[in-house]
């Protein structure tokens, strides 16, 4: 369960930046969503439960995670993968939280880093309980 509250007000604010992000990458699905694989806010429509992809994403940065303490201390930023006919781009937002963002496509888009740091400033600056909150990913 999630450490923090969300307010109505706090996921209006989540929801519009979220949305706008959406429409300027052009991303098919964004969620953020916390370690313990609960979705916090999503845009956009993917055709299934995101609840899963919630949790395989979280495992999949967790994992990358070890794979970088195990070359040295690398830390990564994110995880992408490209598929035939969509990418994924995961990456933090804080220690626990994480946005996936599903691409339409076989390449994310470029300075797909640049726009999804922006939007992690954005999502911070509009509820600071996101890092203010104690469960970290690994």
């Amino acid at each position: 369960m999630s450490d923090f509250t969300v307010y109505a007000e706090d996921a209006e604010k989540v929801r519009r930046l979220m949305v706008a992000y959406q429409s300027s990458v052009k991303a098919d699905y964004i969620v953020l969503c916390h370690r313990d694989g609960s979705i916090i806010a999503e845009v956009g429509a993917i055709g299934f439960d995101a609840t899963p992809l919630a949790v395989l994403s979280i495992a999949s940065f967790d994992s990358a995670k070890q794979i970088g303490m195990m070359l040295g201390g690398e830390n990564f930023q994110s995880v992408s993968y490209g598929g035939e006919n969509r990418s994924i781009y995961i990456s933090p937002v804080s220690d626990s939280l994480l946005l996936v963002q599903i691409f339409p496509g076989t390449k994310l888009p470029n300075r797909i880093e640049d726009f999804n740091r922006l939007l992690v400033e954005k999502l911070v600056d509009a509820v600071p309980a996101f890092t203010q909150n104690t469960s970290k990913l690994i």
